[in-house]
This record gives structure tokens, sequence and C-alpha cells, in this order.
């Protein structure tokens, strides 16, 4: 913890030193236009539908400051880190749709094919549950969550869970989940730092992260823990699948849920992807200091983290991307979950704010206390909580 903290303390120096040296004239970018900006580049026969951002209408009656120049093309370079982080969710993606196959073979409901468990319109989300979420983006930081649950163990969907490459997802979940990596990928701007390139970089460094927790196996630790599963969770006797039972509940346990729950590794890559969206290259001091129109909205607090949230999931939200969330969180219970998971994840890229690092002090304290006492499950999903943020602290 002691190197944790020396590791911040020169990431948050390095991070304003390269924040002082970006462009000294601050422009912000009202969302609308960030979004028109973006909808352009799309083709005009899928994206002529103008995205609405709440945001806007906060402050009326403030004066809007001049609009940067966005272009509406992807440059060579950004358009391969498009396609790797396309590359890289759909991966994910497939292993949603392998948990939901599986979770609905075990439910007793009549599944015909892998694809078809998937199928986008096959659960589609309440309208109540887009208007809850989408009227709830104004202020994603008082959201945040000092614990976050994620699911239960479940060894028969365990058992039952296919192997992910086997599910085809279908073309328009694909071609919907480009057109919003494009979208996003417009949306950033071209600072020397806070960009679309740091954005991979930061999911790239995330999914690492994120296999080496799900698949342990591949060094000696990894081995004796797996070897040590039956003795910790007992396997089925003659069966082949009960061996993997005992293997998916152990690393559930070590990875305090996270291994068996593909959403959540969604949500830690989707909030790697927007973290910085719309960056103005500066630090949040500095817009205060300036009294700038975000910072009025969003009370001098998170200003760049709490934007760039509400430019992506309004975007997200829109109906362009109806069966992209339909894939990923077709119930309004995964939509609020999935919600909250970037939420926090994103909101901890903030490391100066004083009251979201009290947050996580208190967290940590009552994580790894001998005085503290809570349920197992509330203190798992506490640490599951630690461990999601601070995934993306250390890659960004």
């Amino acid at each position: 913890s002691h190197m944790f903290v020396v590791f911040v303390r020169f990431y948050v120096v390095g991070r304003y030193w390269i924040a002082s040296n970006e462009k000294k004239k601050i422009t912000v970018l009202p969302p609308q236009v960030a979004s028109t900006a973006a909808s352009a580049a799309e083709d005009s026969s899928k994206s002529n539908r103008k995205v609405t951002f709440h945001a806007t209408t906060k402050l009326q009656n403030q004066p809007v400051a001049p609009a940067k120049k966005t272009s509406n093309t992807l440059e060579d370079r950004s358009i391969r880190l498009v396609d790797w982080n396309v590359e890289m969710f759909i991966h994910i993606v497939k292993q949603i749709m392998a948990h939901r196959d599986a979770s609905s073979r075990t439910s007793g409901a009549n599944v015909a094919t892998s694809t078809a468990a998937a199928s986008p319109s096959s659960s589609s989300p309440t309208e109540s549950a887009f208007e809850k979420s989408a009227e709830s983006i104004l202020m994603p930081l008082e959201e945040v969550q000092e614990i976050i649950h994620l699911p239960d163990f479940n060894q028969r969907i365990a058992h039952k869970k296919r192997d992910p490459e086997s599910m085809t997802v279908d073309p328009v979940v694909v071609g919907q989940l480009r057109s919003f990596v494009k979208h996003i990928a417009l949306l950033y701007n071209p600072n020397s730092f806070h960009n679309f390139e740091h954005a991979s970089h930061v999911i790239m460094s995330v999914i690492k992260l994120l296999a080496r927790i799900v698949a342990p196996a591949d060094d000696d630790d990894g081995r004796n823990l797996l070897a040590s599963s039956s003795s910790s969770h007992g396997s089925v006797s003659g069966e082949n699948g009960g061996e993997r039972k005992s293997i998916a509940a152990t690393l559930h346990d070590h990875t305090y849920g996270i291994t068996s729950d593909p959403l959540t590794q969604f949500a830690c890559a989707f909030a790697a992807l927007i973290h910085d969206v719309d960056h103005s290259g500066v630090p949040n001091s500095q817009l205060v200091k300036e009294e700038t129109r975000l910072a009025q909205i969003y009370s001098n607090r998170s200003v760049a983290e709490q934007n760039s949230l509400a430019l992506s999931w309004e975007l997200f939200m829109s109906e362009r991307y109806a069966e992209l969330r339909a894939c990923v969180c077709p119930t309004a219970a995964e939509i609020d979950r999935f919600r909250q998971l970037v939420v926090n994840a994103v909101m901890a890229t903030d490391i100066v704010d004083k009251d979201l690092k009290q947050l996580r002090n208190n967290r940590w304290d009552k994580a790894f206390s001998d005085n503290f006492e809570e349920t197992e499950k509330d203190a798992r999903n506490r640490k599951a909580t630690i461990v999601i943020e601070h995934l993306i602290q250390a890659s960004d």
C-alpha cells in the first residue's frame, strides 16, 4: 500500500506537468456541439438523430464558450485503434452472451441455439429503465457508492457455460459497437495526453490486468490456486464438469466475484474508453479557477470526469444503440448495475477530490480491518469495488 501511495503521488505530479504544457487557452466545447460533431461522422442514413444532452439546460443564462473546430474524420492511426477496441469489446460481449445462454438454460428456458439465447431482441429493457437512467446523468458524482454488489456465484451456470468463442454476435450489434467507439474517438480533443490514444492505452492495461485476475493459471500461484479448488469447494465425482465448477467457484471467491461476471469486465473496459471524453487538457483546478461553464455545471467538483461520463452515457443511451444495449444489459437491473460500475470506475480516475479520496480510504480501512464486522457478502463486494477502482486508477 505504501508503494501504491508513492506511485499515485508521482502520477499526480506527472499528470499536472503534462497538463501545464498543453494549450494555455481553455475553450470548453459545449456538450451539444461535441454531440453534433460526432454525429456528423456517421452515415447520414443512420445517424441523423441528434443526441440531446441534459447538462446543456442547467445554465441556460450562462454565456456559451466558442466552439473549437472538431474534425469529423479519423486519421488512419485512430481508425486502427477503433478497430482494436471493437475487437476487445466483442470478446467481452461474447463472454456476456455465453453467461446469459447458460443462465437461460439453467432456469429451464427453451433456448434453441447459443446465438438465439443472446439475441439483442430477445430481452429488451423497459422504457422506464431508460428514462430513469437518462434523468440521472447530470451529477454522476452523487451516485458513487461505497460498495457495488456483484452477482452471487451459481455453480449450475458455471457448469452449463459454453465456450464464449462459439457465440455469434449479431452483425447489427457489431455495427453499433463500432459506431459507438468511433463516436467516442471523435469526442476526444487533440490534447497531447488526454486523447483517444491515451484512452486506448488505458483500455489495453485494464484488459490485461483483468486477464491476470480472471485467468491466473499462467503462473505458479495460479496453478496452486486451481489445484486447491477441490479441497475448497469439492468437485462432482465422475463428471468432467465437476472440476470446472470447482475451479470457477474458487476463482469467484479469489477475485471477489469479478471472474464470474462478464458485465463487470465490460463496464471496466467501457469506463476506460470514455473516462477522458471531451477533456480540455488542463486540471479540474484550472477549470474551477477560470470559472468555466462546466465547472459551474458540476459545482466545481470532478468537473472533467463528470462531463466525460455524462456525454458518453447519454450517447450510449440514445436510440441508435438500442440493439447494443439490449445485448450487453437487456434488463433494467443490469442497466442500473452497469451504470453503477461505470460511475464508480470513471469517478475513481479523479484522485485529487478530497471527498472521493476519503471515501476510498474509509472503504480500504473497513475492508482490511480486524475490528470492522459485516456480512461475508458485503466484505467480498467491498473488496471487489476496491479492485475495480484500482484497476482503472493504475491503468490511467
